[in-house]
């Protein structure tokens, strides 16, 4: 008997197995448990920081089967990205558990995103036998709240916002049993136990009324604007269908021309507005649910109160079981935007809520649980027939991804649309959109959003990467924090930023075209032409220079840059610029004449903002690159001519020079050309100067890479027409797909530099 006893524990094995990846709140634990059960695997299974720790026994064979089964089949919403295993010492466990977390400061992190509602808990929000009908909080391990409610890791309960709500007894034989698919849910919640709405006028009384979902719904259908609280922020929402609606909530929210978002009921829906795709289709119905950039097909006049002068629409689908509700009666499709005054963050706290947006909304309908860290919808389009992020938020962060650095590192990220990366263990962690730091709430956001992801990683930033230009408040915030400081130039990061997406670390032809940025010679760059690696960089060719006068305020006001660009040209600016005052341009061209506040710029963005002004389609601008999103809207596809352009060479850096392809313009309009063929022969232009530049650098340099980057190729059409290009000559292209080609993509490409840089100290 004890020779047999002797042979079994023989014939046995026991292994510490660590899982790094996403595979906490993706109910991998209870995964884990019922598979061991199955296998007959002894043991216990544990949160350990961010990893699962397992330590397992039984037969060798047994083991390996187990393993290969919950590594290769893990649940959909986890990721894994590293396995340890070690073998230990036979101990003879008598069953299988779920055992206490524990924290481990110098492991692997790995934080899951919010996620959309399942189908299944979908199915018992809207079963009128269901003990959680009509509940707005209903949540899986496959779904729900994670980043936004998350204090600190590990993802337990305990540590997030809904350690305010004790579990009811029902809810806890739920998160106890391993056949329920609420085992170790840890925002488990119903009716009896769990967050609660409360429906407020905009002055923060209560309503009394029995079905707050229904009041809702009467007030949207009655024309109010009503401000909702989502998974990561407020939302201000009216009836898509009411134009009066919308109207007063571009008055009250002075938003006179920005895009609104649409939520529409369900993908139907979507079809009857939009032209859809089947990779756009996959997107609008994945668990992320972010806000797609689709092409508009319902009547022009009701999408275009609010989408105007844009051929595309932001639409989402429903992403919380609230949302769902709020379709039950016959609002088909709500305008769905950031509960925010013009340019600030979005609200998240129910009494800063009502304090910021009680001008603007007519009620608000709130809940009770806390959201701890702010989250925007993510906005994506389709390019090539790739998903291209054009905001990374809910959903989508944070974002992981290799960095080759074992330093702990902090980069900090430009100043508009900003966000910022940390890095440590290999690692990189991008944080959410934030907005523009120039807005004092934002940059407490920002400076709240750093310190949770620092203390989400327990890093110590040893090294901190801030932009080039000093004056930037992301850089001035880089002098407050200790540790060695690393600037970036602007146009290196963004070429860097997707040179980390793609992994690329050999040279390439670098081409950042956006607006802004100070270039290493004191002058405004935003037209430019490298050879580099992620280490360093070589300006090789550029948009030759104009004098632009006016500082910020003409970035604001397209039709100074216009008269700067006409003036040096020496051409008689009134004859073009006929709805500016000719006093205004007289002080202006006066000002260029002695230099007065006056800047250099290369910025391809500029040259589209006085396209823009020359074709008289915006003279001032109420928000971010909107001259040149509008001069892209107008073009005719159709149009394949180009204007003339000339390439010089001047101190062995080629020059686009700007004069010919203006003088183009000009003529077409003294010719009366309409402009939707004179911003598609521009376009055309600036692409083919583009690919004949690549074309030059390549034969001269050697090199066969080239990486697009910056916001200016936020542009579907023109990036499209050099990729085109690029592919017809033969080269290795890449451009952004899941990190912004915008200034959000700024602090991966600063932390792809200083990783670099240490790499080779």
């Amino acid at each position: 008997m004890n020779h047999k006893n002797n042979f079994s524990e023989i014939s046995k094995r026991r292994y510490i197995v660590k899982i790094s990846g996403m595979v906490q709140g993706v109910g991998y634990r209870p995964y884990i448990y019922n598979q061991a059960k199955l296998s007959n695997i002894k043991g216990w299974v544990s949160n350990h920081g961010s990893s699962v720790v397992l330590d397992i026994e039984g037969e060798r064979k047994t083991i390996k089967g187990f393993l290969i089964k919950i590594i290769k089949t893990p649940p959909d919403l986890s990721t894994i990205e590293k396995i340890r295993l070690l073998s230990k010492e036979y101990k003879g466990y008598l069953d299988f558990q779920i055992k206490s977390s524990s924290s481990d400061a110098k492991g692997l992190k790995f934080i899951g995103g919010d996620v959309a509602t399942c189908p299944q808990c979908l199915e018992e929000v809207l079963n009128i036998h269901d003990t959680r009908y009509h509940y707005p909080f209903t949540t899986c391990t496959a779904c729900g709240p994670r980043y936004s409610i998350l204090r600190k890791l590990p993802y337990d309960r305990n540590n997030t916002t809904m350690d305010d709500f004790q579990m009811c007894p029902s809810c806890e034989r739920e998160y106890n049993d391993s056949t329920n698919r609420r085992f170790h849910t840890q925002p488990n919640s119903c009716p009896n136990c769990g967050p609660s709405l409360s429906l407020l006028t905009n002055v923060g009384k209560k309503v009394a009324f029995i079905n707050l979902i229904q009041k809702t719904i009467d007030l949207l259908q009655r024309g109010k604007i009503v401000a909702i609280k989502g998974l990561g922020g407020y939302h201000l929402a009216c009836d898509a269908e009411n134009q009066e609606a919308i109207k007063a909530l571009r008055k009250r929210k002075n938003r006179p021309h920005k895009p609104f978002a649409l939520m529409v009921k369900d993908i139907e829906a979507a079809k009857e507005l939009c032209v859809i795709n089947e990779i756009e289709e996959k997107i609008l119905l994945s668990n992320k649910r972010p806000i797609v950039l689709l092409e508009k097909k319902a009547p022009k006049e009701l999408l275009d109160v609010i989408d105007p002068n844009m051929k595309k629409v932001g639409v989402m689908l429903p992403y919380t079981p609230l949302h769902y509700l709020l379709f039950q009666g016959t609002i088909t499709a709500l305008v769905m935007t950031s509960g925010n005054a013009s340019s600030a963050p979005i609200q998240y706290e129910n009494h800063e809520a009502i304090e910021k947006l009680g001008r603007i909304a007519d009620y608000f309908l709130i809940h009770n649980r806390d959201i701890h860290i702010p989250v925007e919808d993510s906005v994506v389009k389709v390019v090539n027939d790739k998903e291209v992020l054009v905001r990374r938020a809910r959903g989508y962060t944070p974002f992981t991804f290799p960095i080759n650095t074992s330093e702990e590192v902090l980069a900090l990220g430009a100043e508009e649309k900003s966000t910022f990366c940390a890095a440590e263990n290999q690692y990189g962690y991008m944080s959410q959109y934030l907005g523009d730091l120039k807005d004092f709430d934002t940059h407490r956001i920002y400076e709240k959003a750093i310190e949770n992801l620092i203390n989400l990683l327990g890093l110590k930033p040893k090294i901190i990467v801030h932009d080039y230009n000093g004056s930037y408040l992301s850089s001035q915030y880089a002098e407050t924090m200790t540790g060695k400081k690393i600037a970036v130039q602007h146009h290196h990061a963004h070429m860097v930023s997707c040179m980390v997406e793609h992994k690329l670390f050999s040279p390439v032809i670098g081409v950042v075209f956006d607006g802004t940025g100070l270039g290493t010679d004191g002058k405004i760059w935003g037209g430019e032409f490298f050879v580099g690696t992620r280490e360093r960089f070589s300006r090789v060719g550029h948009l030759k220079y104009a004098t632009i006068q006016g500082g910020n305020q003409a970035i604001k006001e397209p039709w100074r840059i216009a008269t700067s660009y006409i003036h040096a040209m020496d051409y008689h600016e009134k004859k073009v610029l006929k709805v500016i005052d000719e006093k205004s341009i007289n002080a202006v061209t006066q000002a260029l004449d002695q230099n007065f506040n006056c800047f250099e710029s290369s910025s391809v963005g500029r040259l589209f903002d006085c396209v823009a002004s020359l074709l008289n389609l915006r003279q001032k601008i109420t928000y971010d690159a909107q001259a040149a999103i509008e001069l892209e809207n107008i073009l005719d596809p159709s149009v394949k001519e180009y204007y003339g352009y000339d390439i010089g060479e001047e101190n062995g850096l080629y020059q686009i020079d700007y004069k010919s392809i203006l003088m183009g313009v000009l003529k077409d309009i003294e010719k009366q050309v309409p402009p939707s063929l004179i911003s598609a022969r521009f376009h055309n232009t600036i692409g083919k100067v583009t690919l004949e530049m690549i074309s030059r650098i390549k034969e001269r340099y050697r090199v066969n890479r080239v990486v697009l980057s910056g916001g200016v190729f936020e542009n579907t059409y023109l990036l499209s027409y050099i990729v085109k290009g690029l592919k017809k000559r033969n080269c290795d292209f890449y451009y952004h797909q899941q990190i912004p080609t915008n200034d959000s993509g700024i602090s991966v490409g600063q932390l792809g530099v200083a990783a670099a840089i240490e790499g080779k100290g």
